[in-house]
């Protein structure tokens, strides 16, 4: 063991090199182990080991001191943090970084339950105990407490709740300190866990998770806020223009098998080459006009983010397009470029815009929105050619450098609405998110060197949790950089799955109340990674919608659970009061961080008949009152999520014939065993209502 005698204090400008130099001035080295009279050759050896330590220490000094400083490959500037205001060791910041330390997290009470609004929370409290009491074994431990433990039923005798967490808020107490109670409960929960995860701080929205200033309702300090009139990104995306997906335009062509994305109706047969660009031509001058932009903007939206495919960036990147065909302006200098119009009738009309790489060069997913789709049997392989073949990620940042100059073409031109680019959509997410993260900085750093200070959007191919330590790279900037995720109820079995129209109305409403609980996952993906916007969401709860998912028959995700029954039985009343209350739920979550962007602003005629439509089109979903025609004039929708959706206001439609025939027998007892088991029952219904007073439905096992 080594004993280093303490240093003077250290000057403010003290460097590495001085701190060492300092080490081998004033540190006595004193060897408890090996004393110099006793063991003078192995003393001596431990010197000179030690002393050749240090000599290197001053070495890396200098080289710090002459090369680090000025590179960015060095190592990172530290941010010392005062410990003195602390119990806990010092510890360090990394002044460039996406997300904040789990020990800089906290878990807040909402500002918005207060004393006086407390009993409107009264079902959220239930669903609290009925959660929360579980997590960590059910014990919980309170900074104010040292040395103690507590539980639901066992709380500091200060509380004067003798019965636990049931005494809290009842007649006769002050409700101004059972909130400030509640307040350290969940602050005690969440500290007590021993990962902090998206789940952490979900207490059915009366608490928050607390990461700073700048990443609460992190939209405020975005460069674009003063653009948006100080609102979140409220926005649609323009879907199928650029990169033709066919459940969106299934009037484009004959889609199927052989023809089932913009590649194979490139290098199909059945027209020539001039009849398809032709199509192509008059589909992207007519698909979105600028009559679409203008209502937009009269429906309050401000954002418009536009997918587009590499190959329309092909040439100026060096690289060959074919066999995509492409439109036949030079898009570095041609203002009337098919994508450049676009752009030009959303900055008329006051929409943002942001541009996205929908398709990337080998197709980062296999699925027919980057292009291309892969025919391949197993999912899982899907997107392997740009995950695993480094050419396609060199190309993929080409073309990503050629899309930042496009953007500072524009703005010579004064066309100066562009307020991000997006790097890739939805790489695929069995992929190697180390992979993506790489890529992710490859290409900020190149596009730094073309443009400063554009802000650049990351999508987390639908992964969560990984990107708080992918992104935590030292000495490296994440200013300006923002995460994309996308939030779907339409695609897993788990989301669409039900076959009869009481179980479908029993998934609408989990859908919603799910919708509230994906606050948490936001807030978490905020404060952890990078501020986040949902860039894709849509109101559908199954995956109905002719070719949604893929025109083929086979590499074909779609599985029938006979989710598609019974769509005609949801155009009620009921129906609709339930969807509008699902879009405002989910719009409420997206608006307290970056905002969201619907997908899609709308499909085409033919898709429009499809009765699913309305899920998916804004325009048809306005159609349906899911959405106001004037946000601006909708109430506060960030308070949809204050409580759960209320079960007594809804009708539901009785069970299906069987499900309705096991209810009525499920009072028949047909053993020995069930006849035993209900008595034992009754008279454990019997105990609890002679030990709490409580009033049980006698069938205990059943209810």
């Amino acid at each position: 063991r080594l004993r280093i005698r303490p240093l003077p204090p250290a000057p403010p400008t003290t460097t590495m090199t001085s701190v060492f130099r300092s080490m081998l001035g004033y540190g006595t080295i004193i060897s408890d182990r090996v004393p110099r009279s006793a063991q003078p050759e192995q003393s001596r050896t431990l010197r000179r080991g030690v002393l050749a330590t240090l000599a290197t220490c001053v070495a890396l000094g200098v080289v710090y001191q002459s090369f680090g400083r000025n590179s960015k490959a060095a190592l990172p500037q530290l941010e010392a943090i005062d410990a003195s205001k602390s119990n806990v060791l010092p510890i360090s910041k990394e002044i460039y970084r996406a997300g904040v330390l789990f020990s800089e997290m906290s878990c807040k009470l909402s500002p918005r339950v207060t004393p006086e609004n407390i009993d409107d929370y009264r079902d959220n409290l239930g669903q609290i105990w009925g959660s929360a009491c579980g997590l960590n074994r059910g014990v919980f431990t309170l900074a104010d407490y040292p040395g103690k433990t507590f539980t639901c039923g066992v709380l500091p005798q200060e509380w004067n709740a003798p019965n636990g967490v049931a005494d809290l808020f009842a007649g006769g107490r002050d409700p101004k300190a059972d909130l400030e109670y509640l307040g350290m409960y969940l602050g005690g929960v969440f500290n007590t866990t021993a990962g902090i995860g998206p789940s952490s701080c979900d207490f059915k929205g009366v608490a928050q998770l607390w990461c700073g200033e700048h990443r609460h309702y992190p939209w405020r300090f975005t460069p674009w806020a003063k653009l948006l009139g100080n609102k979140p990104i409220r926005g649609v995306n323009v879907g199928s223009l650029f990169v033709l997906e066919p459940w969106i335009a299934p009037g484009f062509t004959e889609w199927g098998d052989d023809i089932r994305d913009q590649y194979t109706y490139c290098v199909s047969g059945n027209q020539t080459d001039d009849e398809k660009i032709k199509a192509l031509e008059h589909h992207w001058a007519t698909f979105y006009t600028e009559e679409d932009f203008k209502l937009m903007s009269e429906y309050g939206l401000n954002v418009a983010r536009i997918p587009v495919g590499w190959w329309y960036f092909g040439e100026a990147a060096g690289l060959d397009p074919k066999p995509y065909f492409v439109p036949k302006n030079d898009i570095q200098t041609d203002l009337d470029h098919p994508i450049t119009k676009v752009i030009r009738y959303a900055q008329k009309y006051g929409i943002q815009v942001i541009l996205d790489l929908h398709g990337a060069p080998g197709s980062q997913n296999g699925l027919d929105n980057s292009g291309i789709r892969s025919m391949d049997p197993i999912a899982e392989r899907w997107g392997d050619h740009w995950f695993y073949e480094q050419k396609y990620r060199d190309d993929t940042v080409k073309i990503l450098g050629v899309m930042t100059h496009y953007i500072n073409m524009l703005n010579k031109n004064n066309i100066d609405n562009v307020i991000m680019l997006e790097l890739m959509n939805e790489p695929w997410v069995f992929g190697d998110m180390s992979i993506v993260r790489n890529f992710y900085i490859e290409a900020i750093t190149k596009i730094r060197k073309i443009n400063s200070t554009l802000p650049m959007l990351v999508c987390d191919a639908f992964r969560h949790e990984e990107w708080h330590w992918l992104l935590r790279s030292r000495g490296f900037s994440f200013d300006n950089v923002y995460m994309d995720t996308h939030l779907y109820h339409a695609f897993n079995p788990s989301d669409v799955a039900s076959d009869n129209p009481h179980d479908d109305m029993m998934k609408q409403i989990t859908a919603s109340n799910m919708a509230c609980g994906y606050g948490s996952l936001l807030r978490y993906k905020t404060c952890s990674s990078l501020p986040t916007l949902t860039g894709e969401w849509s109101l559908a709860i199954d995956d109905c919608m002719k070719f949604l998912t893929g025109s083929t028959h086979s590499a074909n995700q779609f599985k029938d659970f006979g989710q598609c029954k019974d769509l005609e039985s949801r155009t009620t009343d009921q129906w609709t009061t339930l969807v509008k209350d699902f879009s405002r739920r989910q719009r409420a979550v997206f608006e307290k961080e970056l905002g969201w962007i619907f997908w899609a602003w709308k499909v085409d005629d033919v898709a429009n008949k499809d009765i699913s439509a309305k899920y998916w089109s804004y325009t048809k979903a306005v159609e349906h009152e899911y959405f106001p025609k004037d946000l601006e004039k909708e109430p506060k929708v960030v308070l949809a999520c204050d409580h759960p959706v209320d079960m007594t206001t809804v009708i539901l439609p009785p069970p299906s014939p069987p499900a309705a025939a096991a209810a009525a027998n499920n009072v028949q007892l047909n053993s020995k065993f069930d006849q035993d088991l209900d008595r034992l029952d009754r008279d454990l219904v019997n105990e609890i209502k002679v030990e709490n007073k409580l009033e049980l439905k006698p069938d205990f096992r059943n209810s």
